[in-house]
């Protein structure tokens, strides 16, 4: 589900491995690991305050800007 809009399915893009790219009807792409939303680009409702483990490494830690740009 889009942070943003809502929208239920946002459309594939890309995928590699356990990670995929979506774009959503309002336009605003979205970055999918193991089905869960981890970022987006741009600005949204989306917030994290979790790392998220990769199973290749460390977690990494999102930092997710507010601001509209």
């Amino acid at each position: 589900m889009c942070p943003s809009c809502g929208w239920p399915d946002p459309a594939l893009v890309s995928s590699h491995g356990s990670v995929s790219y979506l774009r959503c009807v309002c336009g605003q792409w979205l970055v999918v690991d193991h089905g869960e939303v981890v970022a987006t680009a741009g600005t949204s409702a989306f917030t994290r305050s979790t790392p998220v483990h990769h199973g290749c490494g460390g977690p990494i830690t999102i930092m997710v800007d507010d601001e509209p740009s």
